[in-house]
């Protein structure tokens, strides 16, 4: 038998035993469930309410999860009349079961060690839709959470159905979490949490790490195997914890239904989508190439930019220009333009650009970015929108999620310094409609007879019928023509005082530091939190400031221009 034949049936007989073990394991578990309060005991629970306490634990949790560089992660918070209010509770735990508890609504302001701990993106925030949670942070704390890990990847990863926490919990570490809805929404801003939260708010968290540790535990087993095999020095799996898990940090992980042959929905696929997507447009992934890089001439032949196929051929098209090389395509204008490249800021355009994700170099499939944002620039004056290509750059899809969720915290800074709230319901903002309820009850009552009639239990029939009687007095009994009319009646209208987000920015910066402050702020936040290693050439924070200053010293830009975006002067 030849050696390499003998290699695999070794791999092949090593993976099964480690298969086989690890299964054992979950099922003995599974077999002597036990209360996830009884098997946790160990906890050592501390509830912060100060910013020195804060301070302390925040110092803790740091010497303890050296290790595993990871923290279990949760929050809570009251929901009332529908609507989320603030963040009330943070939750983070060590593997070995030092937990934090801060409450936030407790205290004046977010201590600066908690907010530096939740943006520190050398530790992973472990739970189950951690991103989520990291939303609401930065919606109402303006916290820049980085590295959260949603679980569900890794147990995916490892081969096992990705439920919520209470169904990992009991199938991978054989602990019943009590998530009783008396627990789970009871009221996290109390002036004093009772015993019961307290120790639901730190399981919750612990369990997330322990799950977190068991699954990467697994995965690296396989890796030590392999590495005895073939003598290579096999190491720990926090040694490579990076490998595992980066390509999952701050991404979704949502379960979507997928229809089956026979119309069922028994199946499950995992899907990872933009946290930040537009209700009318989705983003569009590109596999082909965006940039084309065809050349664009001025009549003596200077090179003025690169552009795409398609604008190249409309200046052909329109007699503009003459096709001057078809490999690569140069196209050369039969009129002078109205500006030459001048400097860095015209070298920019003339420079090839690469078809690559623009933070980690993925050239498999790609998303325009803004950096940015559209809800701003549309309100720019025409001279700031020429030339905005230079803030279009190429992310994956994971880097585009990344970018999106990190955004929230920039725009949750310019919400506070322009008092700009967001319409997001959580941050007390005014809403571009309101909701007039006394419609939104007549509505519901109308289409729950006219869909649900036969199903209502009789005094909660007449219950509603009283409710749409009382509101049209000139009838005298239920018809089919009134329960229509009720049913299509107008619950939104438009708010008058309402006044967009991106308005009040744009207009803030517009009487106080200048427009072009406004997009300097956005670049650097996305040199800041993204960290882009492939950035193209001479791409500038103060681009648009220095092919203005080209143009003012042309002598094509006048006092109104510069008043236009706020400035007096260049």
């Amino acid at each position: 038998m030849q050696t390499s034949t003998k290699y695999k049936l070794y791999v092949t007989s090593a993976a099964l035993a480690v298969g086989c073990t690890v299964s054992y394991m979950i099922y003995k578990r599974r077999k002597r469930r036990r209360d996830a309060a009884e098997l946790f005991d160990y906890l050592t629970i501390n509830t912060v309410t100060t910013e020195q306490t804060c301070d302390q634990v925040v110092a803790e949790l740091k010497r303890r999860c050296q290790k595993h560089r990871a923290l279990g992660f949760d929050c809570e918070w009251v929901t009332e009349k529908g609507k989320r209010q603030p963040v009330a509770l943070v939750q983070l735990s060590s593997y070995d079961g030092y937990c934090g508890l801060f409450r936030l609504n407790a205290m004046e302001t977010l201590p600066e060690s908690l907010k530096d701990l939740l943006e520190d993106e050398t530790i992973y925030k472990v739970g189950v839709a951690p991103a989520d949670d990291g939303k609401y942070l930065c919606f109402d704390y303006s916290v820049m959470m980085k590295s959260t890990l949603d679980v569900r990847h890794l147990a995916e990863l490892g081969g096992f159905e990705a439920g919520g926490l209470a169904t990992l919990s009991s199938a991978l570490l054989g602990a019943v979490l009590d998530k009783s809805w008396r627990i789970r929404c009871s009221d996290w801003e109390a002036k004093e949490l009772t015993k019961s939260q307290v120790k639901y708010a730190a399981i919750d968290a612990h369990v997330a790490i322990r799950i977190f540790a068991m699954l990467l535990e697994q995965l690296g087993s396989k890796r030590t195997v392999l590495s005895w095999l073939f003598g290579t020095n096999g190491t720990s799996v926090w040694s490579h914890l990076d490998d595992y898990c980066s390509m999952y940090a701050d991404v979704h992980y949502k379960m979507k239904p997928v229809k089956l042959k026979d119309g069922s929905k028994e199946k499950h696929s995992k899907t990872r989508e933009p946290a930040v997507l537009s209700k009318r447009y989705t983003h569009s992934t590109r596999t082909k190439p965006l940039y084309n890089n065809c050349y664009l001439e001025a009549p003596d032949g200077e090179l003025l930019c690169t552009c795409d196929q398609k604008k190249a051929y409309w200046f052909v098209n329109k007699e503009l220009a003459d096709v001057m090389k078809e490999d690569p395509l140069t196209v050369r204008l039969r009129f002078e333009p109205a500006g030459r490249s001048m400097g860095d800021v015209g070298r920019y355009y003339q420079l090839k650009k690469e078809n690559k994700c623009v933070v980690c170099g993925s050239t498999n499939s790609y998303i325009r970015k803004n950096v940015v944002p559209r809800e701003y620039r549309k309100l720019f004056p025409e001279i700031m929108k020429e030339h905005s290509s230079h803030d279009v750059v190429l992310l994956c899809t994971s880097c585009h999620q990344q970018s999106n969720m990190r955004d929230l915290a920039m725009r949750g800074r310019l919400a506070d310094l322009c008092d700009a709230p967001l319409a997001t319901g959580v941050r007390n903002g005014s809403s571009k409609f309101l909701e007039d309820a006394v419609s939104k009850k007549i509505k519901s009552a109308a289409r729950a007879l006219r869909h649900q009639c036969d199903k209502l239990p009789e005094a909660r029939r007449k219950e509603l019928e009283d409710i749409l009687l009382q509101h049209y007095p000139e009838h005298d009994e239920i018809t089919e023509e009134l329960l229509e009319e009720a049913s299509n009646i107008t619950v939104l209208y438009e708010n008058s005082e309402y006044e967009s987000h991106g308005a009040k920015v744009v207009d803030y910066f517009l009487n106080h530091e200048g427009l072009l402050r406004l997009e300097e702020m956005w670049r650097e936040h996305f040199l800041s939190s993204m960290k882009p290693r492939f950035m193209p050439e001479l791409w500038s924070v103060k681009h648009n400031e220095e092919r203005l200053r080209v143009k003012w010293n042309e002598g094509r830009l006048s006092q109104e221009h510069l008043k236009s975006i706020g400035l007096t002067t260049l």
